[in-house]
This record gives structure tokens, C-alpha cells and sequence, in this order.
């Protein structure tokens, strides 16, 4: 019996969440926030100066986290996730299976995305404890003000939404070329131009920046930090999934 379309997407995601386990991939996405709140947990104990709003160092880690590490971390995941396939030559034979070749990509961009937000959440609770830790290892320094969890994880929440435009160009460069170079040189390159950039008008719509104009210093970039993230996102997955679908690969 034929696989009914709307099942294709599901057992296409749990193929991929099985393609996980034991990969550098799961490893990454543990690393990179933990190094964040690690970091900003480090440099609020060694620096010395006045007391800081726990706001603040919250929004620290955050910005942190959108500036440099997500987008780095972005790169190297989705190359890591392209390689399952690239490295063993496997797309003929997963592209020849009884399932709609647009749900394997879909699936793929699925997965990324879900591998971002256990990375989100993982932060979003790392960063309030580590900052306690190191706030009662400080001394004459202090973590001050109201802690207001409810923010922060607004802001991380804001940042990986706005984040999907990211992804998908990342991705859709990763399962493109079969070398791992184009899509890391990508991701350097877009890091490079945002830190140069930083600022600029531009910003809520390069894809690298995003993020960070999503943590709502200004209201107006940020909200359209979170529509171009979000709906670019949409309509690059689904870009990616056309234009892989119809090409050959060797």
C-alpha cells in the first residue's frame, strides 16, 4: 500500500532525528550555548566594577549568542547535517525512495530547526543559573535588580524565530554543493560582513544580522527583524525544497 502524502514528512523526520544520534551534530548543539553562558559567567566573575542588572547580563548572553555564536553555530550544523549524505554519496538512492522528494528537504530544514531550539532552550536555561553561580562566587559584585525570566526567553524566542531566513540560506547552500567549502566560506563570509555592518539600516534584512536586530533595542528594526526572518524563512525552505527536488545529484 502506498504511502499516504500527509504520513511522508513524519517518517521523513524521524529518519533524520535517527541519522542524529552518536553525531557530531548533537554534540555542537551542546557546545556552542553552554561555551555562551560559560563565557559571559566567566566575565562577569574576573571584571571588576560596579554591580550589574541581572537585565543586563541576560541580555548579554543574548546578544552573545545572536551576534556570533548562532550564526557560526548555524554553519557548521548544517554543514554537519548536509554531509550525512554528501559524504557517503547516499542522495540517489534516498532520492529514489517512494516518498516526494520536496518532504526529504522539508524534513531536513525541519530538523535544523528543532536542533536550534533545543540550542535556545538550552541557553535560556544555562544563563540564569551559571549568572547565580557566579554571582555567589563574586565578591564585592553583584547581580542586581529584578531576574525576569519571562524576557529573556521572549528575546532568545524572538531571535531563533527571526533566525529561520539563516537557516534555510545555509542549509540551501549545504545540500547545493557536495563540498563542505561553499557553505562554510557562506557562513564566514556573512559573520564577517555582520560584524563589519553592524548597525547599518540594512541589518534587519541580511540574514546574518538578523537575530541581532531581533533582540529589541529598537522596536521598529526588531519587528521587522522578526517578519523578514520568519516569512524568508518560509519562502526560502520552500525555494530550497523546489530547486533540490528537480536537480540531479552525483
Amino acid at each position: 500500500m502506498p504511502l499516504l502524502p500527509e504520513h511522508t514528512f513524519l517518517r521523513c523526520m524521524r529518519a533524520e532525528i535517527a541519522k542524529l544520534r552518536g553525531s557530531l551534530a548533537l554534540t555542537l548543539c551542546v557546545v556552542a550555548p553552554v561555551t555562551v553562558a560559560v563565557l559571559m559567567a566567566l566575565i562577569f566573575n574576573r571584571q571588576g566594577g560596579t554591580d550589574l542588572p541581572w537585565r543586563m547580563y541576560l541580555l548579554g548572553n543574548a546578544a552573545t549568542w545572536a551576534y556570533f555564536m548562532l550564526p557560526m553555530t548555524v554553519t557548521a550544523l548544517t554543514v554537519l547535517v548536509a554531509q550525512m549524505e554528501h559524504g557517503p554519496r547516499m542522495w540517489n538512492h534516498i532520492l529514489s525512495l517512494p516518498i516526494p522528494r520536496r518532504d526529504t528537504f522539508f524534513a531536513k530544514t525541519g530538523v535544523v530547526l528543532l536542533l536550534c531550539a533545543g540550542m535556545t532552550v538550552l541557553l535560556a536555561v544555562l544563563a540564569p543559573v551559571l549568572g547565580r553561580v557566579s554571582d555567589a562566587l563574586t565578591p564585592g559584585r553583584a547581580l542586581t535588580g529584578s531576574f525576569d525570566w519571562a524576557e529573556f526567553a521572549g528575546v532568545l524566542l524572538r531571535m531563533y524565530a527571526s533566525a529561520w531566513l539563516l537557516v534555510a540560506v545555509q542549509l540551501w547552500a549545504a545540500l547545493r554543493w557536495r563540498s563542505f567549502v561553499p557553505p562554510l566560506a557562506l557562513g564566514i563570509g556573512g559573520t564577517f560582513v555582520a560584524v563589519v555592518a553592524t548597525g547599518s539600516d540594512l541589518g534587519p534584512y541580511f540574514p546574518w544580522l538578523i537575530p541581532t536586530n531581533a533582540l529589541g533595542s529598537n522596536p521598529s528594526s526588531a519587528s521587522v527583524a522578526l517578519l523578514v526572518g520568519a516569512l524568508g524563512g518560509a519562502l526560502c525552505t520552500a525555494g530550497l525544497a523546489l530547486d533540490l527536488s528537480r536537480r540531479p545529484f552525483a
